[in-house]
């Protein structure tokens, strides 16, 4: 029955949200968990939902990078970034292929009429979201200010030889508000606590690896836990809508809509951890989690090979429950896709001996689980070494605490506040990806103490560029202030 249903959800491409796409896979869902006596639960979401319908330049197939909309523009085609002021630009992605974005923003500053990305991989088309503004914010934002199309690469060699010609590019699409979906499901365990488990559902084209084999294996858990192996808490499984594109509000902070909306409206209290999968589709696989103790005691149960690469991982839905404090483990492997990131070449191949290694890493992970045994003591060992030496008194205090349990609540406390999506550097750097920090504010002011300025932006609800706007000493003085009352507030929990 999984087998079948994975072959049918395979071939489908473009699942966005709110697209007819998307509710034949959640009806899929419905009926796979409904036959195996789970209810499941769809939980409507507003989401604005984007189909690329045709897009081509002088007769050369190309794809739309969401979410342009259609347009006719016209202009003569150059490849010169430096001077693409009311013309087509014609440039090549690199082999990391999130920098799209980057280069999309500085032509739009230079004025171009158009961008037309070739990919620096061969016979693919791959879609990147673009935005036209730098900031990842989780604010209001707006379409994109020019259009944007993808070329196969041997594609982009034919357009090239019309460098200094006119060109036209068409683009139709269509956009609207609509509806998506998170579906969840709930299977009982032996005890009332629960572990969150998640995937996503949308994607684009085939999008195998991101994040069909993510949903594979919540389906393969469902499975085994109700025919052999009955887990020791309630697993909650749910999949997402909008991990990719969706948000109305067009946020810059354009992922994760789906999972930040679940997050909002639904009940938490009782979830433990999550685990959260996202391009998890090969050995290694990649982990990220909250905090050494959270990593550690999830690696501790691998029943696959693994890399263990640190905190939360920004560019997943993990992040949208650290965020409120609640403990992370993401399985991914998205450097290591780079090449079908995205494209629609990320199609079928056999994963079932993987997804059979990832459900009996979480089941082990899950039953053996016990938040006593977690003092997080390496957790705090590695906050106060970041702090400033005026605030290590806050955590010497907490060490003393020998409740396990409220060592916990103030674990969960200060992840919430003090865990950070950053990027060190500037958004206009080509190769720089968003990093998660436990304590930036520390970094600032400890940097700003060495005479060291460094630019760090707090990327999310924050979105400041720390440092620039304020002299040494009102910076220091306003992270100190912050990271004072967190602090505080974290060893007055009972």
């Amino acid at each position: 029955m999984m087998k079948e249903l994975l072959t049918e959800l395979s071939s489908l491409s473009d699942v966005v949200s709110g697209s007819r796409e998307e509710y034949f896979v959640i009806s899929k869902l419905r009926e796979f968990f409904e036959r195996l006596n789970v209810h499941a639960i769809l939980a409507a979401v507003d989401v604005m939902s984007w189909r690329d319908v045709y897009c081509s330049v002088n007769g050369i197939q190309c794809k739309s990078l969401p979410p342009t909309r259609s347009c006719e523009v016209g202009g003569l085609l150059t490849d010169d970034l430096r001077d693409c002021d009311g013309k087509i630009l014609v440039t090549s992605t690199t082999e990391f292929p999130d920098n799209v974005w980057v280069i999309y923003n500085l032509a739009v500053e230079r004025g171009a009429n158009a961008v037309i990305f070739y990919d620096a991989y061969p016979s693919r088309h791959r879609r990147i979201v673009i935005t036209g503004v730098w900031s990842y914010s989780l604010g209001e934002g707006g379409f994109p200010p020019i259009p944007a199309a993808h070329l196969r690469l041997e594609d982009g060699a034919r357009l090239r030889n019309l460098i200094g010609s006119y060109v036209d590019l068409r683009c139709i699409t269509e956009t609207k508000l609509s509806t998506g979906y998170n579906v969840e499901a709930f299977i009982g365990g032996r005890k009332e606590r629960e572990i969150l488990i998640t995937a996503h559902h949308d994607r684009w084209f085939t999008g195998f690896r991101d994040d069909l084999v993510g949903l594979y294996a919540l389906l393969k858990l469902t499975h085994r836990t109700l025919h052999t192996q009955t887990p020791k808490y309630t697993l909650r499984l749910v999949s997402f809508t909008a991990e990719e594109f969706g948000n109305p509000k067009l946020s810059p902070w354009y992922w994760s809509y789906g999972s930040r909306e679940y997050a909002s409206t639904s009940k938490l209290d009782n979830v433990e951890f999550v685990v959260n999968l996202d391009t998890a589709c090969m050995e290694p696989v990649r982990v990220n989690a909250t905090g050494p103790e959270i990593g550690k005691y999830f690696v501790r149960h691998s029943t696959i090979n693994y890399i263990y690469e640190g905190f939360d991982h920004p560019y997943s839905d993990g992040l949208t429950f650290s965020s409120r404090g609640i403990p992370v483990t993401t399985l991914q492997n998205l450097r290591d896709i780079d090449d079908i990131y995205h494209t629609d070449l990320d199609t079928f191949f056999d994963v079932e001996s993987f997804t059979d290694g990832v459900t009996s890493w979480i089941l082990n992970a899950v039953n053996n689980y016990d938040v006593d045994k977690l003092e997080f003591k390496e957790y705090y060992e590695v906050l106060k070494s970041s702090l400033p030496h005026e605030l290590k008194s806050f955590i010497d205090k907490i060490l003393a605490t020998s409740d396990p349990l409220v060592m916990s609540k103030i674990f969960r406390e200060i992840s919430k506040e003090l865990v950070k999506p950053v990027i060190l550097g500037s958004y206009r750097d080509l190769n720089k990806d968003l990093i998660t920090l436990l304590a930036p504010h520390a970094l600032i002011i400890n940097n700003l103490r060495r005479g060291i300025k460094s630019e760090l932006r707090i990327a999310g609800s924050e979105e400041e560029l720390c440092c620039s706007t304020l002299d040494d000493n009102e910076a220091i003085h306003k992270y100190m202030s912050y990271l004072n009352d967190v602090l505080a507030k974290s060893i007055s929990i009972k």
